[in-house]
């Protein structure tokens, strides 16, 4: 089997490739020209790798062609929340625009078995205590441009499935986190500071904080790309399937834990600037139905990927 990754040197890509290449797919990926490839060291040389920006949609269709994938999964976006804010327009452009250039070559597609439409938590807004879990048919109230961005990429895609028979499968992946991850991220950004503080010399050991109060559904990066290759597999399309861990964890509590994973004295600090414009106070989802029907399962536990990320900051320290 053929899959294409789109965007596929990011984060959950990179990750994704060695899954499948772990489950005997040929993996091709796209990246933007003169993207760092650094994230896929692992696997750079059992992998495709084409030069893509979506802004020119023009190429999209003769490597679309060229590849003749059975599975597609799109994960190529700009996936900041904080950082839509500075500049929505290029969420709206990267994100919308590029899904609907790829969508409308996929058109043109004979043998392509799977789309996996990759969406988020964030499409749900600011959920009330009385309606978690948040199960698959809550209504979608998007409060930032990102979240924005995906709700209209994964409405787009039940369209095209709708209309065209493109064999669309979405899937809305709750907060993850793992090695690779970039800073942005409540995980990443705690692990950064820690690692830093542990290869200094300062006498005063302080991090940076900001909403503490928080409370997301956080998955490990590898579980929730195992996510993406079983709904490819066994997903029906114009379906929706949620991956999570249906546990709701405090920022308080995860930068306690990593601070527990230091031999040094750290302390504290908040800061609002790091606080976004509007924060979602909790998130937490209800996994049953990737459970039942995609035989999904979490390897992972929260303590893993926290010392796995911290680790892979560390790592960094000296390079």
């Amino acid at each position: 089997m053929k899959a294409l990754i789109t965007g596929v040197p990011g984060f959950a890509g990179s990750h994704l490739a060695e899954n499948l290449l772990g489950h005997g797919y040929k993996v091709y990926g796209t990246h933007l020209p003169g993207e760092s490839l650094r994230n896929l060291s692992e696997c750079r040389n059992r992998i495709e790798l084409f030069p893509m920006d979506f802004h020119k949609p023009e190429k999209i269709p003769s490597l679309l062609k060229n590849i003749n994938p059975d599975y597609i999964f799109h994960l190529a976006a700009l996936p900041s929340v904080g950082g839509s804010f500075l500049d929505p327009h290029e969420t709206y452009l990267v994100n919308f625009m590029g899904t609907f250039h790829l969508l409308q070559a996929v058109l043109d597609l004979k043998k392509l078995r799977k789309f996996i439409m990759v969406s988020s938590s964030d499409i749900y807004g600011v959920v009330r205590k009385n309606d978690l879990p948040i199960k698959i048919n809550h209504p979608l109230r998007p409060v930032s441009p990102y979240a924005v961005s995906k709700a209209a990429c994964d409405m787009m895609g039940y369209q095209y499935f709708k209309n065209y028979g493109l064999p669309v499968v979405r899937v809305r992946s709750f907060s993850h986190s793992g090695p690779r991850q970039a800073r942005g991220f409540v995980i990443p950004d705690l692990s950064f500071q820690i690692a830093q503080l542990e290869n200094s010399r300062k006498k005063q050991k302080v991090i940076k904080v900001g909403n503490l109060k928080a409370r997301r559904d956080i998955s490990d990066v590898r579980d929730i790309v195992d996510g993406y290759r079983l709904a490819a597999e066994k997903g029906r399309p114009g379906e929706v399937y949620q991956l999570c861990s249906g546990k709701a964890h405090a920022i308080s509590t995860l930068l306690n834990k990593l601070i527990k994973l230091s031999n040094d004295d750290i302390k504290t600090e908040i800061d609002q600037r790091l606080s976004r414009p509007t924060d979602l106070p909790v998130l937490k989802g209800d996994v049953s139905k990737a459970e039942n029907k995609l035989g999904y399962k979490r390897k992972y536990s929260i303590n893993d990927t926290l010392k796995d990320c911290l680790d892979y900051y560390r790592s960094l320290q000296g390079g």
